[in-house]
């Protein structure tokens, strides 16, 4: 069966991870001054898909309210990539979906730390409505003889989880559509017609035929350097000026990108690799702010090492040996999640553009109609009416 694993309101998921969040607290996402995604702890507030940014904050004054961002997504989602590829190497992304070939069992840890929710089944488009029907931190599997069961009883609000208008659920409702299953006799000409290319999509998801196995994933670029060492370290002092002399060599071959997450991998004497990494609140390209998160992110190994193997706070005769007696043989340090300064630009570019909209909006509101912005009428006659200026409307 192929998996399918779906982040729900990804983008207020990925701010959540990237700021460093506390979940108890409401958050809300907004996009052209509109609510696009939210936590939890906001939903259970009266706060709703779809409304404006200022009746979301008069509703929830204590909620944090923040304008949706590119980089922290793009961030958030390799380091999702990155925690699944460490499961299985066969996954294929389509953010905020991905589909993976991997037991039940091998995935359940995963998706209750990342909060998600995963479906499994034969076809890939039911895996995906399998994730989406199932609630967060949970899994479904809907085998092949089961399909027209869980189509039947797949409510058509749920669609609005799957990206589908609200012009689309409506139409379906007032069809007596109350579960995609019921619209299962509309052909595709007729879904077409009436909902463009969302009634291609729902036609696939009603009838799926794709099948096919999830391919080899090819991990994005990434700058890894290490250091094997001939006598193991034992403590945090013995191993910065290391982590710091990878920093340096990695921070050489960065060249014009900037890092986004900050990987170390300890392999430890007589024991499995310990893993950690750590996602950037702002990706930087400066040295010394590499340098610093890589030597915090070291630092915790050590203490998770330490509490691990039953260490005290010292003995033994030198510094360090408290940390469970387990020397450190060799020292990964990874750069990845490397954005580029076209995609940094690009982020920076929305939100100037949002900034002036909203301070346009504001001069407009307090004086009605005295804004003014051109129309282009390429069609007129004659010159003079080719352009016109119009009062501008928020």
């Amino acid at each position: 069966m192929i998996g399918c694993l779906t982040i729900q309101h990804f983008s207020a998921w990925a701010i959540s991870l990237m700021r460093r969040h506390d979940t108890i607290k409401p958050l809300m996402v907004q996009e052209d001054h509109h609510i696009v995604a939210m936590n939890p702890a906001a939903a259970t507030r009266g706060i709703e898909i779809g409304m404006t940014a200022a009746r979301a904050s008069s509703l929830c004054p204590d909620a944090v309210l923040y304008v949706r961002d590119s980089v922290a997504e793009f961030s958030a989602w390799e380091y999702v990539l990155e925690r699944m590829n460490q499961i299985t190497p066969f996954m294929e992304s389509d953010p905020p979906r991905l589909w993976f070939h991997a037991t039940a069992q091998e995935i359940r840890g995963l998706m209750l730390f990342l909060g998600a929710s995963v479906g499994f089944s034969t076809y890939r488009s039911t895996a995906w409505m399998a994730s989406i029907r199932s609630d967060q931190g949970r899994l479904l599997e809907v085998p092949e003889g089961d399909i027209d069961r869980f189509l039947n009883a797949f409510p058509t609000p749920f669609l609005a989880r799957a990206g589908f208008s609200a012009s689309c659920i409506d139409g379906l409702e007032l069809l007596g559509c109350t579960s995609i299953g019921l619209a299962k006799n509309l052909n595709k000409r007729h879904l077409t017609l009436a909902y463009g290319k969302e009634g291609e999509l729902l036609h696939e998801l009603l009838h799926p035929v794709d099948a096919s196995p999830v391919p080899l994933y090819r991990p994005a670029p990434f700058i890894r350097k290490q250091f094997r060492l001939y006598v193991p370290c034992y403590s945090p002092s013995e191993a910065m000026p290391i982590i710091h002399r990878l920093a340096e060599k990695a921070h050489a071959d960065l060249t014009s990108s900037i890092v986004g997450q900050i990987r170390i991998v300890l392999h430890l004497e007589g024991s499995a690799p310990v893993r950690s990494a750590r996602l950037l609140t702002h990706p930087t390209a400066r040295l010394d702010a590499i340098t610093r998160f890589a030597e915090r992110l070291a630092t915790g190994m050590f203490d998770d090492v330490r509490q691990r193997n039953g260490g005290g706070s010292g003995g033994g005769g030198s510094e360090g040996r408290g940390y469970g007696r387990i020397g450190i043989e060799r020292i990964e340090l990874i750069l990845a999640g490397l954005l580029t300064g076209d995609m940094i630009q690009t982020s920076l570019f929305g939100e100037r553009l949002r900034k002036l909209t909203s301070a346009v909006s504001k001069v407009h509101r307090r004086f009605p109609r005295a804004l003014k912005r051109g129309v282009a009428r390429p069609e007129a006659h004659f010159h003079e009416d080719q352009s016109d200026y119009i009062p501008w409307e928020s």
